[in-house]
C-alpha cells in the first residue's frame, strides 16, 4: 500500500487534502508505520500541485458571499420578508465633498439651505452660497 500511495504523490496528481486523509486513514489502520506515514505526509506536501489542492483565495471568498447572499435570501423567504426599497430623493441635502473623488458633477441635484439646485458644471466642489456660477437655483414651478 505504501509504494501505491508513494507513486501517486509521485504522479503529483492528486488533491493534498486527500491524499493525507488517505495516509493518515492507512496509518490508523495499521498498514503503514509511522515513519512510512511521516515520510509520505512530507512527500505529500512538497509534490502537491496547488492547482489541484487549493482555489485562488478571491474565488474562496466569492464562494462564501454567495454561500452567504443565498442563505440570506432564505431566511427573508422563510419569514416572509421583502427587501426594504429605500426611496431615493431627487433632491439630496448637500454634502461639502472632500476632493475629486466626490465632487458634484453637471446635472446632480442637491438642497442646500432649504433651496434645490442643480449643478451646472463637471467637479464642483463648492457651495452653491461659495460658487453660485456652478449651480442653477429651481424655482417651484420647474419642480
Amino acid at each position: 500500500m505504501y509504494e501505491i500511495i508513494k507513486s501517486v504523490i509521485n504522479s503529483k496528481d492528486y488533491e493534498l487534502k486527500d491524499i493525507l486523509y488517505k495516509i493518515n486513514k492507512m496509518y490508523i489502520e495499521s498498514a503503514i508505520t509511522e515513519e512510512q506515514k511521516t515520510e509520505l505526509d512530507n512527500l505529500a506536501r512538497e509534490n502537491a500541485n496547488a492547482e489541484n489542492s487549493y482555489a485562488s483565495v478571491q474565488e474562496q471568498i466569492n464562494n462564501i458571499y454567495t454561500i452567504i447572499d443565498k442563505i440570506q435570501a432564505d431566511i427573508k423567504e422563510l419569514k416572509g420578508e421583502e427587501e426594504p426599497i429605500e426611496p431615493i430623493e431627487e433632491y439630496p441635502e448637500f454634502v461639502q465633498p472632500t476632493g475629486a473623488h466626490d465632487a458634484y458633477n453637471k446635472g446632480r441635484k442637491i438642497t442646500y439651505k432649504g433651496e434645490k439646485y442643480i449643478c451646472l458644471i463637471d467637479g464642483c466642489v463648492w457651495a452653491p452660497d461659495v460658487y453660485p456660477q456652478g449651480w442653477k437655483k429651481v424655482e417651484e414651478s420647474e419642480n
